[in-house]
């Protein structure tokens, strides 16, 4: 190979990873920003569970306690019983029932 060949091959790499370098920073900062953008939306979340938990609790504790339920009967227990198989019991006739046999007790 000549040295022309051989230098514009290692141009071509070295392009190549620089392109491959910048594509790689740009993806890391705009994951940094996404994470950054979802930690906020976490935060502004769980604060809104939060109050919404003490409201919920400042309720429970507010409002009085409700009388005891009556006893209630348990329910009657379900039992599942099979049924008997039914059998079906098919005589065909095969055609060497014997019948030939009973003439004459002779056999051709």
């Amino acid at each position: 190979m000549r040295k022309l060949h051989i230098t514009i091959v290692a141009l071509l790499l070295a392009g190549a990873a620089v392109l491959g370098t910048v594509a790689m920073t740009r993806t890391a900062r705009v994951g940094a920003a996404t994470t950054q953008r979802n930690d906020a939306a976490y935060q502004a979340r769980v604060k809104q569970l939060n109050a919404a938990e003490a409201k919920l609790r400042r309720a429970l504790a507010a409002k009085p306690a409700a009388p005891a339920a009556p006893a209630v009967a348990s329910a009657p227990r379900v039992v599942y019983r099979r049924p008997a198989p039914i059998v079906v019991t098919l005589h065909k006739r095969q055609g060497d029932d014997g019948h030939e046999l009973e003439q004459g007790g002779r056999d051709d």
